[in-house]
């Protein structure tokens, strides 16, 4: 199952019109239109001098809500209003278009990373070879269940994790730190939990920089989200988000949204995913505002060696009390996950349940049952389960598919449907999940939408 990442930049490249738009005798408003071309400018009022709120792409849904000359009145994300040119309105239904996304390639080469200073204790789960150096020959063994203190890590030039016990180095494969949080953290984690309890949105960084910050706040407190995660950092990319995210982050905070920094980790330079996850949690707006927890997606690389390394150095450097959503693939899909070192070290853990997976009407999964309303609800009360069986009672909060995994910029006619979409929400609240989001603000569609904003967790 492949699970896809818009482009962060504004498309321009040159496109196929779609068939042209039926005429017909008597328009009925309002009603559902789709967005002709990229880049259409979304306005405060009819006319080109009118301010620009929100950059719409091919297939973008709207409400049309008035005709008037050249212009059409339009309601967008079930809440925010404005005028766009009529001319890029067609009254049909979604199309068919081809994926053109790429991963942004790694561009790096992993290397070796100087020791580190760190203490900590740790538990040997197997046997293990202790060095002289770094990567170095054996000389002797540790026994399994031997506590050590760590005092220093190190990466090799492989991407190995190294720790330091007393005045030799083990691998780090088999070396998991000790974290028992104290009644005072499991207090204070019911505060960091509700910072993504409830109904959240998945933003890319084309939506938050061509959009107001002050409209998607707006749509998002209307239509009842709590809060946000948005595109920040990517391991062959870096900080990418930096320059695009103080907007939004202090409009969030301005109406009391929650702002989780999305950090895609690719796990094969674990001490650099470290070092930027670090880097993100660090940053602070103009005014001084800072991200309310970082949701690390887990998707590549993912041994449990990967996993428990990257995880545990970020727990350990960030804080028993920062919010840490672990993104992982939904049990159906791949149900070896290390879900029970993602849930040792992160807060929450959040599946891609993303369960319309094909082109045609019936799914992988559940024998190939037809998509719908009991589809959305069994995927989602399964996953949720099921992780909870792997991992123990750690919150779940599973992201909800509202895009086309076939389309051009995920768009088109193979979207879920509002009853698969009301069914996953359904599935969600009965397996006692304390929230869920959904992929992603761009685009979910116009009933995708409404069932968003009348679901009540």
């Amino acid at each position: 199952m492949a699970f896809r990442r818009l482009a962060c930049v504004a498309v321009t490249a040159a496109l196929t019109l779609s068939p042209a738009q039926p005429a017909h005798a008597t328009m009925y408003l309002p009603r559902i239109g789709l967005i002709l071309h990229d880049n259409v400018l979304m306005r405060s009022h009819p006319g080109h001098d009118g301010r620009v709120i929100a950059v719409l792409v091919q297939q973008s849904q709207v409400r049309v809500l008035a005709l008037t000359g050249l212009w059409a009145h339009v309601r967008v994300w079930a809440s925010i209003s404005g005028w766009v040119s009529k001319a890029e309105v067609t009254f049909r239904k979604p199309w068919v278009t081809v994926s053109s996304y790429r991963a942004p390639e790694e561009h790096y080469r992993v290397h070796s990373h100087a020791p580190q200073p760190l203490r900590v204790r740790a538990t040997a789960l197997a046997a293990l070879p202790i060095s002289t150096v770094v990567n170095g020959p054996p000389v002797a063994h540790i026994p399994a269940g031997t506590n050590v203190t760590i005092s220093e890590w190190a990466q090799s030039a492989t991407g190995d994790i190294w720790y330091r016990a007393g005045k030799s180095w083990a691998p780090g494969e088999n070396l998991r730190f000790e974290y028992t949080p104290s009644f005072k953290t499991r207090i204070h984690a019911s505060r960091v939990l509700s910072r993504v309890s409830g109904k959240g949105m998945w933003l890319t960084l084309g939506t938050v920089s061509n959009n107001e910050s002050s409209a998607i706040v707006s749509a998002a407190v209307d239509n009842g989200i709590t809060h946000l995660y948005v595109e920040s950092a990517i391991s062959p990319l870096g900080f990418h988000g930096r320059r695009s995210v103080s907007h939004l982050l202090e409009a969030a905070h301005r109406h009391h949204l929650a702002v989780i920094a999305w950090v895609y980790p690719y796990l094969d330079d674990l001490a650099s995913d470290v070092a930027l996850t670090r880097e993100v949690a660090a940053f602070r707006s103009l005014s001084g505002q800072r991200f309310d927890g970082i949701a690390a997606d887990l998707e590549r690389n993912v041994s449990i060696a990967n996993v428990r390394a990257y995880s545990q150095l970020t727990r350990t450097y960030l804080g028993t009390h920062y919010l840490l959503v672990g993104v992982t693939y939904p049990p159906q899909s791949l149900p070896g996950f290390p879900y029970g070192e993602v849930g040792r070290w992160f807060n929450v853990i959040a599946p891609m349940d993303y369960w319309h997976q094909t082109r045609s009407d019936y799914g992988l999964d559940f024998g190939h049952m037809k998509y719908g309303y009991d589809y959305g609800y069994r995927y989602a009360f399964d996953s949720v389960l099921s992780i909870q069986r792997t991992a123990g009672r750690v919150p779940v909060a599973p992201i909800g598919q509202a895009f086309d995994d076939y389309g051009r910029l995920e768009m088109g006619p193979r979207a879920p449907s509002a009853s698969e979409t009301r069914g996953f929400l359904a599935g969600v609240k009965a397996s006692h999940a304390i929230g869920a989001s959904f992929f992603q603000w761009l685009t979910a569609t116009e009933p995708e939408w409404q069932e968003i904003r009348g679901f009540r967790l």
